[in-house]
């Protein structure tokens, strides 16, 4: 059967699930803080990115955290709607148009508690797909979540730094590489940072993190 676009269940008329017309509605992010790709009025670093510089060299985050785009990320994230980690994967890749292609990519590792009630890791569907466009290794098993930590979209902002602090370790060094993380979006961004932060204590060379959406 020919693909219908997820977003208006009309025929897509391409090879992915979402036709030209819906694609183009979606919300994008142009203009974002060179670091963390917080939505800015004009390109630079912003003011929290000024003050406390992160662990992660730079940010990709193409679109926004808003109206459709959010709900193709909560159908994928708690749906098991996977057919959505490639309709995004594909719509980040054209977006971005990427010329630096990272060593090795880590998707954000979920709890083994967390992964049993859910049954997958969306992040790591979403590096599978970014991995058969781009043909960049990615490492399933890199980094662990050794703490299964409350849900960071469940807690008020000033409580997911201290949330995620001590929650991921290495399993292996990384030395003089350029790792790109992996993750469906980014909000406070204090899960990346945690990561980011573990990496580079592993031996990574640069860090920058790959996200669908940034809120």
């Amino acid at each position: 059967m020919p693909a219908r676009c997820v977003l208006c269940r009309q025929p897509a008329g391409r090879h992915i699930s979402l036709c030209r017309e819906c694609e183009s509605s979606l919300k994008t992010n142009p203009t974002n803080c060179e670091s963390c790709a917080r939505p800015l009025q004009k390109s630079g670093l912003c003011g929290e990115c000024q003050k406390n510089p992160p662990y992660y060299d730079k940010t990709l985050a193409p679109l926004l955290y808003k109206d459709a785009v959010r709900n193709l990320l909560i159908e994928l994230k708690f749906h098991e709607k996977l057919l959505n980690a490639k309709i995004l994967a594909e719509v980040f890749t054209r977006l971005t148009n990427n010329d630096c292609h990272p060593d090795l990519m880590i998707p954000v590792p979920l709890h083994s508690g967390r992964l049993r009630e859910r049954g997958y890791n969306q992040s790591l569907e979403i590096a599978r797909e970014i991995t058969a466009i781009h043909k960049i290794p990615f490492a399933r098993k890199g980094c662990e979540r050794r703490i299964n930590t409350a849900r960071q979209s469940e807690l008020p902002m000033q409580q997911r730094k201290a949330n995620v602090r001590g929650a991921f370790q290495s399993c292996r060094r990384f030395d003089n590489l350029h790792i790109a993380i992996i993750d469906d979006v980014m909000t406070t961004g204090n899960t990346v940072n945690e990561l980011s932060k573990v990496l580079k204590k592993s031996g990574a060379r640069r860090v920058d993190v790959w996200v669908i959406a940034r809120a």
